[in-house]
């Protein structure tokens, strides 16, 4: 919960700072990002398992402290590797992403992102063949480097509160925006 709080203080004084922030909401003028994810996540089995992920977003603040995104939706499944038939994790998610000043003679910026949202967790018996289904609050924190305008590598961390268990998930994540 210090973290949220840092995060929107952060944000709050970012935007108290510079006079010449521009604010801006096109949903038409966003971008689409995929990624791939690779970690261990900690539900009801712990398990080392991949994500595929897609989000489409919008920038909606500008200055020159700072950039901020709108993650407009953000979707992602996660599997283990072992047996991706057997368990899955779907998130439906939105929230923002903030973008640091270019560096790096203008080619690096970091980012870091908070999303809540949806989280499905399927889990199929191998024997029985039956389903079980848990759905609850999820939260994605992540940090990044974009290494250019389309490849960006982080990390992402991953929690869930369903009725069984509360989960997590460390991520390594790389991303391609179009």
């Amino acid at each position: 919960m210090k973290a949220i709080k840092f995060f929107l203080a952060a944000i709050a004084m970012t935007f108290a700072m510079n006079a010449n922030a521009e604010w801006k909401l096109n949903l038409g003028d966003g971008h689409f990002t995929v990624n791939a994810d690779f970690g261990v996540y900690d539900a009801a089995s712990s398990w080392a398992g991949f994500g595929l992920g897609a989000t489409y977003q919008t920038e909606v603040f500008t200055s020159e402290w700072v950039t901020l995104d709108w993650d407009v939706l953000h979707f992602e499944w996660n599997a283990p590797f072992d047996s991706p038939k057997y368990a899955n994790d779907l998130n439906f998610k939105t929230g923002l992403r903030a973008y640091s000043p270019s560096f790096a003679k203008g080619h690096l910026r970091a980012y870091t992102n908070l999303d809540m949202g949806y989280d499905l967790y399927l889990e199929k018996d191998g024997f029985t063949d039956d389903v079980n289904t848990f759905s609850g609050f999820g939260l994605d924190y992540g940090i990044g480097l974009q290494l250019n305008k389309k490849f960006s590598l982080g990390y992402s961390l991953i929690f869930a509160k369903f009725k069984f268990a509360n989960c997590k998930g460390h991520y390594a994540t790389i991303a391609y925006t179009f």
